[in-house]
């Protein structure tokens, strides 16, 4: 994810009287209307989400997240009473002017696509195929899915080379085995084509892929909660489990062997020494582990929600909806993620890591 920017103030600039008067009487929650201002240099429109007397998040008409300082805006007003997103022709007709005349941009029902011209067209299918079969998997399990507030919008870059350049250009280099990438602050996706070429298969990336338009999807269906803290194991557990096809691509095959991703099992059953009650209460109440051991807590949350969609589908459900009910922009103690977990599953840590135990080595 991209590191939040820091804009400088500017002294000069100062925000309109009209916005100063305005947004104290506004603290109970975020504004219903929409706002305009010039920061850096560029336009921002959309709605204020939170704010003090000297710094302000605005959700644009993208989707993307605008944090900057009050005194840094120029000509801040009131632009609409209501917010609106763009549409998707409008977000193409931007991108369009953000990428330049060497790249495409491909509209689907809930993708806006900047991809290069050619065969490339093929992914904002890919990418609708995959947000229809989240909407089913959520659907099938009695799961509220919000329809988007905002077009969604993906990058496809044609190479590796091509995808790392362009990250390391926008100020964020990223590991070199990185194969994309969810950016909440924009609220994009980025990915290239490690096939090559777009009529080929996809799978050298696909598991990647997949786990990052899961992430993008479900912050922004309500799933997840955006602008609320939600514990990771819940967050990366859930985009793990629709790597498998037999999990994004359901009608494949409806079998619990389909389900399994054999890759985050292996390195489970590798860590499972660490995994008894406490390891649970720990992973359950803090996102350390993902911190000191990466590996362990990838494994662990995957092994944790798929136990737990497959043996306790309704609790499971209950407490998603319970944790995406957060209210945004707080804090989400370790005592509390705790009591939320207990209030569904129960207090019994040590009696769950059995059972899990006992499921997995049952597994075929």
């Amino acid at each position: 994810m991209h590191p939040r920017s820091q804009i400088a103030a500017r002294p000069l600039l100062v925000f309109s009287a009209w916005v100063l008067l305005t947004l104290p009487a506004l603290a109970g929650g975020p504004a219903k209307f929409m706002m305009t201002a010039t920061v850096g240099g560029k336009q921002v429109e959309g709605q204020p989400l939170s704010w003090s007397s000297s710094e302000m998040l605005l959700y644009g008409r993208d989707g993307a997240l605008h944090e900057f300082n009050t005194r840094s805006a120029e000509g801040a007003k009131k632009s609409a009473p209501r917010f609106r997103a763009y549409s998707s022709s409008e977000l193409r007709d931007r991108l369009q002017e953000e990428f330049g005349r060497g790249w495409a941009v491909t509209v689907s029902r809930h993708f806006v696509v900047v991809h290069p011209r050619g065969r490339w067209v093929e992914w904002a299918q890919r990418l609708e195929k995959l947000y229809q079969s989240f909407h089913s998997y959520m659907r099938v399990r009695g799961i509220r899915v919000e329809r988007p507030r905002v077009p969604l919008i993906a990058v496809v870059f044609r190479n590796k080379g091509d995808y790392h350049r362009y990250s390391a250009k926008s100020g964020t280099p990223l590991h070199p085995n990185t194969l994309g990438h969810y950016d909440s602050e924009s609220n994009r996706i980025f990915l290239f084509d490690a096939s090559g070429k777009a009529d080929a298969s996809w799978s050298v990336n696909a598991e990647t892929i997949i786990h990052e338009a899961t992430h993008q999807t479900a912050y922004n269906v309500g799933v997840h909660r955006r602008f609320a803290e939600q514990p990771r194991w819940l967050v990366e557990g859930l985009a793990m489990m629709f790597e498998v096809r037999g999990v994004w691509n359901a009608r494949s095959s409806d079998t619990q062997a389909d389900r399994i991703n054999d890759y985050r099992l292996r390195d489970f059953r590798a860590a499972k020494d660490r995994m008894g009650g406490k390891g649970l209460a720990g992973l359950v109440a803090s996102d350390n582990l993902f911190r000191s051991d990466p590996l362990g807590a990838y494994a662990n949350a995957w092994a944790l929600s798929f136990y737990l969609t497959e043996t306790r589908p309704r609790e499971y459900d209950r407490y998603l909806q319970k944790v995406a009910a957060r209210e945004p922009f707080t804090r989400y103690p370790g005592r509390k993620r705790v009591s939320d977990f207990v209030s569904v599953f129960g207090s019994d840590f040590e009696l769950l890591a059995a059972q899990m135990e006992r499921f997995f080595e049952e597994l075929q």
